[in-house]
Order: C-alpha cells, then sequence, then structure tokens
C-alpha cells in the first residue's frame, strides 16, 4: 500500500517533457533522444511545406507523459512516435490516447540513424493520406 501511494506520487509529480509548436498543431511527433533533435528539424520543414506539426518530447519516459498525450490526441488528426529503437514507447502513446486519434510508428534499430526526409514520408504515408 504504501509502495503503490509513493508511484502515484511520482507519477502526479516527477513528469518532465517538452511541448514543441503543440499549440496549433494537426499532427504530433513524440520523440526523446536523438530521435528528438531529428524530430525538430521534421516540425520545421514541415511548417515551412503548410503541415502543422508539433513534437512532445518525454524527458521522463516513467513516469511517461501519458496526461498530455491524452490532452494532445484530443486537438491532432494523429501521432507519430518517432524512435530509434524497436518502438517500446508506442504502446505508452496507444495507452494514452486510448482510441481517439490515430498512432502510427516508425523507427530504426542497428545504429541507423534515419534523416528528416524519411521521418516526413512516414508521417505522410500513415497518418497524412
Amino acid at each position: 500500500m504504501q509502495l503503490q501511494a509513493k508511484y502515484k506520487e511520482i507519477k502526479e509529480k516527477e513528469v518532465r517533457f517538452e511541448s514543441i509548436l503543440c499549440d496549433d498543431a494537426e499532427y504530433l511527433i513524440v520523440a526523446f533522444g536523438s530521435a528528438a533533435r531529428i524530430g525538430q528539424k521534421v516540425i520545421e520543414m514541415c511548417r515551412e511545406d503548410g503541415i502543422k506539426v508539433g513534437m512532445l518530447r518525454p524527458i521522463t519516459l516513467w513516469p511517461f507523459p501519458s496526461k498530455e498525450v491524452s490532452r494532445l490526441s484530443r486537438q491532432v488528426k494523429g501521432i507519430l512516435s518517432f524512435e530509434i529503437n524497436a518502438g517500446q514507447m508506442v504502446q505508452d502513446i496507444l495507452l494514452a490516447t486510448n482510441g481517439q486519434t490515430p498512432v502510427a510508428h516508425y523507427g530504426r534499430m542497428g545504429g541507423v540513424v534515419p534523416a528528416p526526409d524519411e521521418v516526413i514520408q512516414a508521417l505522410k504515408e500513415q497518418l497524412i493520406k
């Protein structure tokens, strides 16, 4: 019981994230670490092309910023989980959105870092149809 109370307090007080251009976003990228650096260029390039993309960058993966993802899922048309791994974070995003908006995943493994153009192509193919 005491441990559950501690977990609850951590989830309420220790969530850390950064929102980038999310206020008017129609599409959202959720990315952390190196992928977030690429994601910043992606949103810049998309906005130059008239596509309103924002990014949520989790700073803590636990506790995950579920409340913020849920809030943003009600305003956007789709969310792209962009990860340089096998896609472990996409499950957290799916749980947070609870089916409110489409969620897609784009990622790479094995140390291959995607270029911003590849991420934009994945965003367009999977969410902007």
